[in-house]
């Protein structure tokens, strides 16, 4: 299994290209697409720009499933302390006084691990 740094690393890899490809992308070949077919001319840019921009917003929500995805798939969790490094996590987990916050993760963690048998 990954390292931390190692998981956060590879994702940053992964989704700075699905950014660029994906969402620029998707919001480009629609600009592109119709300037090409003759669609966009410069007085129907008013319909277009935001025709893009509103694909390039789907496009950038779906990316954002999509990392969700990959940490729930690799066991990631979404914590500041976590990113800050073990030793942060470590002095947050000792300074938790909160035993029912400890409690519902761990039943959130055995209920998605139901779901995935």
């Amino acid at each position: 299994m990954m390292t931390l740094d190692k998981q956060w690393k590879r994702l940053a890899e992964i989704f700075s290209a699905k950014l660029v490809l994906e969402v620029f992308g998707g919001g480009g070949a629609i600009w592109g697409f119709s300037e090409a077919i003759g669609l966009r001319v410069p007085h129907t840019v008013w319909f277009w720009r935001p025709c893009a921009l509103t694909f390039g917003a789907i496009f950038f929500v779906r990316w954002l499933m999509q990392i969700r995805d990959y940490m729930d798939d690799n066991n990631m969790e979404m914590e500041f302390a976590g990113m800050m490094g073990a030793n942060a996590n470590a002095n947050a987990n000792a300074n938790d006084n909160d035993d029912e916050v400890s409690m519902k993760n761990q039943s959130y963690r055995t209920e998605k691990d139901k779901l995935l048998a």
